[in-house]
């Protein structure tokens, strides 16, 4: 399968410096949200999404070769059931 043929998908890491974590067909004539969205309704991307994820069409792309997407929007354009969680940090407030 060509490089083209592929979606490269970062959940947590740096598209930059880290290798994807995750890696769909992407489908000619389909949106990548589109295709983004479809993986994440069939749990290919896991239960527990980060606030954004990176996506490109290469495996190592440059400063400008991808493209970072609004997790809670796309969850909710396309109408996928989730829940909002959030990760608190314990301080040390004294």
């Amino acid at each position: 399968m060509a490089s083209g043929d592929l979606l490269y998908i970062w959940l947590d890491a740096d598209p930059l410096v880290q290798p994807p974590d995750v890696v769909i067909d992407d489908t000619p004539g389909v949106s990548d949200i589109q295709l983004v969205a479809r993986a994440i309704a069939e749990g290919r991307l896991g239960r527990l999404l980060p606030p954004k994820i990176a996506i490109s069409t290469h495996e190592r792309p440059t400063f400008n070769g991808y493209r970072n997407i609004d997790v809670a929007r796309l969850l909710q354009e396309y109408q996928i059931a989730n829940r909002r969680r959030f990760e608190v940090f314990p301080t040390d407030l004294s």
